[in-house]
C-alpha cells in the first residue's frame, strides 16, 4: 500500500502544476460551492477550522457504513457528493476513480488499508492548513474551491487533461 501511495502522490504532483494556474474551476464547481455552503455554521464566506472539521467528522460517520470506526476502500468510493455522475458525463471516470485513489491513499496515513478517525481527523487539519493559502486561519470559498486537496484532485481528473 506504501507503494501504490509513492505511485499515486507522484502522479498527483505531476498533474497539480498544471492545474494550479487554472482561471476556471472546471466541472463540478457548482457542486464544490454547494459543500462549501454546508460546511460554514455561521454563513459569512469563511469557514474555520472548528467548521472544517466539523464537517470532516460528519462526512466520516457518513462514510463509515458499518459503523467500525474506519473507513475502507470500499465504503470510501461508494460514499459520494455527485462527483461521480459528472465524471461520467465527462467521461472521466477512469480519471475520477484514479483521484479517488490518490486521495485515500494520502488519508491512509499508515498505509494499512483502512483510513481510521485519527488518520481522517489529522489529514482535515493538514488539508485545512495547506488550502489556508493566506494563511488567515479561515477558509474562503476561492481557498475551499482552489485548495482544497479533494477538490484540486477531483477537478484535475475531471478536466480530463
Amino acid at each position: 500500500m506504501k507503494t501504490l501511495a509513492a505511485i499515486c502522490a507522484s502522479n498527483l504532483l505531476l498533474v497539480a502544476p498544471a492545474f494550479a494556474d487554472m482561471q476556471e474551476i472546471g466541472p463540478g464547481q457548482e457542486l464544490a460551492k454547494l459543500v462549501f455552503g454546508s460546511i460554514e455554521a455561521r454563513p459569512n464566506g469563511l469557514a474555520d477550522m472548528g467548521e472544517f472539521t466539523a464537517f470532516g467528522n460528519d462526512i466520516f460517520v457518513s462514510m463509515d457504513a458499518d459503523g467500525s470506526n474506519t473507513i475502507t476502500f470500499d465504503e470510501f468510493t461508494d460514499w459520494d457528493f455527485g462527483f461521480t455522475f459528472i465524471a461520467e458525463d465527462e467521461t472521466q471516470q477512469r480519471a475520477y476513480e484514479t483521484a479517488q485513489m490518490i486521495l485515500f491513499a494520502f488519508w491512509d496515513r499508515d498505509g494499512d488499508g483502512e483510513i481510521d478517525s485519527s488518520e481522517y481527523h489529522k489529514s482535515m487539519i493538514a488539508d485545512f492548513r495547506s488550502a489556508d493559502i493566506n494563511g488567515d486561519a479561515f477558509l474562503s470559498e476561492e481557498e475551499f474551491l482552489t485548495g482544497y486537496i479533494v477538490n484540486r484532485a477531483y477537478r484535475a481528473a475531471l478536466a480530463g487533461k
